[in-house]
């Protein structure tokens, strides 16, 4: 507590310890003049003084009254510091301009970095299982930047070797000319292993996720929408799956659409086409650009268990 914050809870001490002894005052002057009236009307002094009380009622009550209303000050003391602060700000416009802003700016930045822990934080992902899923990072070579993205080598070594994880999926960032439907569009994307909605736990709202044989150079090359994608690009077309798009000059078939709310790795992804490494990306461990993500076996970690 402040010193200023001590001074007004002394102020209030002794704004009530006198108000309670006016209180009694008063109460007390008000019975001796009701008690000296009765005995000048020919009661005894006993009698006087049991009379009056009478007529003024149950003491303690009338003081819990005259408390209650004490009580209800603040709101008066509120009315009163509202008005000085109205006429304050309309007397300096430009004070109230810059205070104005600076609360605006407050309130926003607050509700900005709440909206982005409490997604990130205290909301679990909108996954099957979401504690088990993990990103998994190489060790950087330099202080600044100990965690480093994944070289597709490096990834393909973890995916057959590993014996913590369920599954690995790695994902690449991808963008796609999209001609041949409409005017020309250029669409974000991401190349992901054929196992990432599987490992995620989620299925397209309409037709299927990749398959495996589809995760390999020369295959045929298949592509799933984001459902925003779907609706404002093709009209909620439900016959969508089967039909081939032109990306980047070449032509996909459309496998699947995604539910409305699957945003992965972000909200501007809206199409995800197979991984599929060449056999010179696969030998690289020097292109570090991918993000790799797994779900740990059941009971392989402890949530409590110190990283090494």
């Amino acid at each position: 507590m402040g010193w200023w914050q001590e001074i007004r809870y002394v102020t209030r001490r002794l704004d009530r310890r006198r108000a309670e002894a006016e209180l009694e005052e008063e109460i007390r002057t008000h019975l001796e003049l009701e008690t000296e009236q009765n005995i000048e009307s020919g009661m005894s002094p006993g009698e006087a003084r049991r009379a009056a009380l009478r007529a003024f009622g149950n003491v303690a009550l009338s003081k819990e009254d005259s408390r209650t209303m004490w009580g209800l000050r603040w709101l008066e003391t509120l009315w009163q510091d509202v008005r000085f602060g109205v006429r304050t700000l309309v007397k300096s416009p430009s004070f109230t301009v810059v205070a104005v802003v600076t609360l605006a700016l407050g309130i926003g930045a607050n509700s900005a970095i709440f909206s982005v822990v409490n997604t990130v934080l205290l909301r679990p992902l909108p996954y099957r299982d979401s504690d088990r899923l993990v990103q998994v990072w190489e060790k950087g070579t330099a202080d600044a930047f100990p965690l480093n993205s994944v070289s597709a080598a490096n990834f393909r070594d973890w995916y057959e070797q590993n014996h913590v994880f369920e599954g690995l999926a790695a994902v690449g960032r991808a963008s796609f000319n999209l001609t041949g439907v409409g005017d020309p569009e250029r669409v974000e994307g991401r190349r992901v292993s054929a196992n990432l909605f599987r490992l995620l736990g989620v299925e397209p709202q309409l037709g299927r996720a990749f398959l495996p044989e589809e995760d390999a150079p020369g295959a045929g090359r298949v592509v799933i929408l984001s459902d925003g994608l779907w609706r404002h690009r093709f009209n909620s077309d439900p016959g969508i799956v089967g039909k081939a798009l032109t990306l980047n000059g070449q032509s996909y078939t459309v496998v699947g659409v995604m539910p409305q709310d699957f945003q992965f790795p972000s909200r501007q992804d809206e199409m995800w086409v197979p991984m599929a490494f060449t056999s010179q990306e696969a030998a690289d461990r020097g292109n570090n650009t991918y993000e790799v993500i797994g779900r740990l076996k059941p009971g392989s970690f402890s949530g409590r268990r110190r990283r090494r």
